[in-house]
């Protein structure tokens, strides 16, 4: 490098009228430096474009037309409405639970093609929470009262903070409100809430009097990508055999396996050997459907995924066991937006490794 700047610079000086500029073009091409800094630079453009481009499904439609002096009062939110299933069970029970307490109109404006897929699919697994909502095609209009009100993802903020407000909309600016504690006393509402499902699962087991099924749902896909906490083989299986210690006491046992990475999931199964173990190849409806019937314990093996937590929360046996988080390199943790109190029910039960080197999986007391 030192002695291609040192021949450029002889050049400049050598070259008064434009023999420079020739002279270093057929030196320059021939250099893989060159040829590097020339695919860097095409790559960098086209990457800022494509960053740049708007993605058809976030176009915003129309404001909506809504009528005032209407004698009610209604109250919308943000909604992340491009996430999955999880998040949205978690916003709009948090917002039907919110607008009880303010005694408002529960309303999901269907802004874009991202709102309309997740009131579809919201209201294919659980038609009784939908039918609460007010739905109104279009955008929310400028003419709207927009208020701040949970700006973190997974931290409860008391809904007593709107109790001032006496515009006749509210739409809040928050998105995903994970946190139980904006509908804690309504697990039995929501689970009655939940469509009845016309799967067999012929083939899967089914919990009984004499069958007791674990259930033990998988995120690895987007998780590993982002950096979320993931469990290894190790601690999932290690995780099993002190569930099955505990409450697994009836005379036959199976394990049921959910997720996104079924390579991983068959791995898992071929070596529970111990037990029958299969892997679910559901829909994400259905498989939240067989939770409720036929779960009797659940373990969450990936710290915060929303769909582990609610196929814990609508289980069977409403047993749950999860990854502490506070035990993982997790960086959601560093961003201050999590609080384990708020986002895990206070009786199910954190695991974690003995220590640093010791790979048993044991309890974590709070």
């Amino acid at each position: 490098m030192a002695t291609r700047m040192l021949e450029i610079f002889r050049l400049t000086i050598k070259n008064e009228n434009g023999l420079f500029f020739a002279t270093y073009s057929k030196k320059a091409v021939k250099s893989p430096l060159f040829w590097m800094i020339l695919v860097y630079s095409i790559f960098t453009v086209f990457l800022i474009r494509a960053m740049h481009e708007e993605d058809p499904m976030e176009v915003p439609y129309p404001p909506a037309q809504i009528n005032f002096r209407t004698s009610r009062k209604y109250i919308s939110s943000n909604y992340a409405s491009s996430s999955r299933l999880g998040n949205h069970l978690f916003e709009l029970a948090s917002v039907l639970s919110i607008s009880r307490e303010l005694q408002r109109v529960p309303t999901f404006f269907i802004e874009n093609c991202y709102h309309e897929k997740m009131w579809e699919d919201s209201n294919t697994l659980i038609p009784g929470l939908m039918n609460h909502f007010l739905i109104i095609n279009g955008s929310v209009p400028s003419s709207v009262k927009r208020v701040k009100f949970h700006q973190k993802c997974c931290t409860f903020d008391d809904p007593s903070l709107l109790d001032n407000y006496e515009d006749e909309y509210l739409h809040l600016t928050g998105t995903h409100y994970q946190s139980w504690k904006y509908f804690s006393h309504m697990r039995n509402e929501l689970i009655g809430y939940l469509k009845t499902t016309e799967n067999t699962y012929m083939d899967l087991p089914k919990s009984g009097e004499n069958t007791f099924i674990t259930c033990v749902h998988v995120r690895r896909g987007d998780f590993l990508r982002v950096g979320f906490h993931v469990a290894d083989e190790n601690f999932i299986r290690s995780s099993l055999n002190l569930i099955s210690r505990q409450v697994a006491k009836r005379a036959n046992t199976a394990t049921v396996f959910f997720g996104d990475d079924y390579e991983f999931m068959d791995s898992l199964r071929n070596r529970t050997s111990k037990i029958n173990a299969f892997v679910s190849q559901n829909s994400p409806a259905d498989d939240l459907l067989y939770a409720k019937s036929n779960c009797d314990v659940v373990l969450i093996t990936a710290a915060h995924s929303t769909f582990g937590w609610w196929m814990g929360y609508f289980s069977k046996g409403n047993r749950v066991y999860y990854t502490d988080i506070q035990f993982t390199k997790d960086w959601i943790l560093e961003t201050g937006e999590f609080i384990s109190e708020d986002y895990y029910l206070p009786h199910w039960t954190p695991l974690k490794y003995a220590g640093s080197d010791n790979f048993t999986v044991i309890q974590s007391f709070k």
